[in-house]
Formats: C-alpha cells, structure tokens, sequence
C-alpha cells in the first residue's frame, strides 16, 4: 500500500482572538497576571481596593480567555475534520474495495475549557488480506497548530491472533508474541467485527485453496 500524505498549508488554524485563546488555556498565566496588575494598581494608589482591583482584572481576562475558546474551538475542529476526511478519501482510493473505519482519540484538560487539549485521529481500512491502519491526523488546540503523522502498518490476517478494546487503546495481538495499540476513546465494536469475521474466513479460505491444489493434481 502507497503512503497518504495530506500537506497542510497553515502554520496555524481556526478563526480566534489569538491573546484571549492563548490565555484561556493557561489559567496560571492569568494568576500572574492577576498578581502584576495588583502590584501596578498598588504602587499607583497602594490600598486593598486596588490591589483587589488589578487582580479582578488580571483573572477576569483569563476567564474572558475561557470563553473565547468555547465559543471558538469548533473552527479548529472543522479544519480537522476536513483533514481527516481528505485522508479517508485518500485511503479508499488506493484500496476502493476495502472499508474505512474513524478512531478518534483526544486528551488534556484545561480548567474552566470545554474542548481538550489534543485531538487525534487514526484510519483502519479493512480488505480482503489484511487491515491496514493510518496515523493520523491531529490537532494541537492550544498551540491551534494541526499536523500528519505519514504512516501506515497493515497487518494481514494470518499474522493476528485477536484485536481487542483496553481504554484507551485498540490492542492488536500478533502471533508472533508482539503487540500493536492504537488510541481511541471508544470500543470500535464495527471493526472489531469486520476484522473477527476476516479472522475466521482466512483458515476456511487456506484450507479450500489447498484442497483446490491437491484436487489439480489429480485432474
């Protein structure tokens, strides 16, 4: 199988106030800030009401920060989508016969921020031989930085022993004692049974391709 390689062009993406979605990330940045401002405000008019003041400040950006980043994460996620859709399209193309299946994967948390830090996804595609699966597509949210891991393992049949869900990972054992993960935040029960059903089709299909071979012999 060719490699997939989706180029992306944008050093960042998503449509956001670059100070405040930097900010509401990082909820200790907002303390400092918090704390700078105070100090200013104090050295200007040194009472409790101004220290209060410039750290209200300092923290209320921050909080501002927080809901810039709900209100906007989604154009980030839509450039990722639209990535991973390029690379399932890119796979089906070079086998239009096998299936595609979606693991998404995301991690990192950030106080008071709905979406993660990260979001990750990777492509199985199962033919008639083997399963080959594509790393991946991903999105770094804070940084608003996405990237392609350019690189596919296919692993046929006869090599799999089982394929099973261990949150959060999708764990191919093989046969020859080694073993392959793959991150997603669900059982992908859909593949799990496209893939079992080709397990249990490939010792039919040898043992009918000998008899077939041994049957020439005889004619």
């Amino acid at each position: 199988m060719r490699s997939v390689l989706v180029t992306m062009n944008e050093d960042t993406v998503g449509e956001v106030s670059t100070f405040l979605w930097w900010l509401g990330w990082r909820p200790f940045a907002g303390i400092l800030l918090g704390v700078i401002l105070a100090g200013l405000f104090v050295v200007a008019n040194p009472t409790l009401a101004s220290l209060a003041v410039g750290a209200l400040i300092g923290l209320g950006l921050w909080y501002t920060g927080t809901k810039e980043v709900d209100r906007t994460y989604w154009t980030l996620l839509d450039d990722h989508a639209e990535y991973t859709k390029r690379v399932a399209e890119g796979l089906r193309d070079d086998r239009p016969h096998g299936t595609c299946y979606t693991l998404n994967y995301s991690s990192g948390t950030s106080l008071w921020v709905k979406p993660d830090e990260r979001y990750f996804t990777t492509h199985a595609l199962v033919g008639d031989e083997s399963v080959a699966f594509h790393e991946g597509v991903g999105v770094d949210m804070k940084r608003r930085i996405p990237y392609v891991r350019n690189e596919i393992t296919e692993i046929r049949y006869e090599w799999l022993s089982s394929i099973q869900y261990e949150r959060p990972y999708v764990r191919l054992e093989l046969t020859s004692g080694k073993s392959i993960r793959y991150r997603a935040n669900d059982a992908p029960d859909a593949l799990f049974d496209d893939v079992r059903a080709h397990m249990q089709r490939r010792p039919q299909d040898t043992a009918e391709k000998k008899g077939e071979a041994i049957q020439r012999e005889f004619d």
